[in-house]
């Protein structure tokens, strides 16, 4: 699979889950609320998950992996203000935060190739799963884990 941006967008999936672990880590710490304190860890529980599915990605297909620099410290700074600040505004932050990734896991699975489009559709519903999750919570649906749970299959009891 070859485009311009492949590389930047291909990086962005490993910056984006040491991020995200960061981000939804910080925040489970700090939320005083259980029910909310559950939630964030099972966000941090996909965001795991995916990260492993993408250094197995990248070592069958034999890509160096580079580690991101300062996406663990802006998830931690940013999961703070997210744990402490009213959950409304912490889901509306959280679904507008989605929106970039989403670009970019996009692209990958539109220009993936046959045996590549499984592993990248799978990146583009995972971010959808954390948007489907705020806009759940924004809406103050039950199951707002749903999407999440669905990812995560049955080995995971969140």
């Amino acid at each position: 699979m070859t485009y311009p941006q492949f590389k930047n967008d291909l990086q962005r999936i490993h910056e984006s889950e040491v991020y995200g672990i960061a981000l939804f880590d910080t925040a489970a710490q700090l939320t005083r609320n259980k029910e909310r304190k559950q939630k964030w860890l099972a966000l941090k529980a996909l965001e795991e998950h995916t990260l492993n599915r993408y250094l197995a990605y990248m070592q069958e297909s034999g890509q160096a992996v580079v580690e991101p620099k300062g996406w663990a410290l802006k998830g931690r700074a940013e999961g703070a203000a997210l744990g402490l600040m009213p959950w409304r505004l912490a889901m509306k932050l959280l679904k507008d935060g989605t929106v970039p990734f989403q670009e970019k896991f996009l692209r990958l699975k539109q220009h993936a190739n046959e045996a590549d489009q499984q592993f990248f559709a799978y990146v583009y519903a995972h971010e959808k799963a954390i948007e489907a999750f705020a806009k759940s919570e924004l809406s103050k649906q039950d199951n707002s884990l749903k999407a999440v749970r669905e990812l995560l299959g049955a080995s995971h009891k969140l």
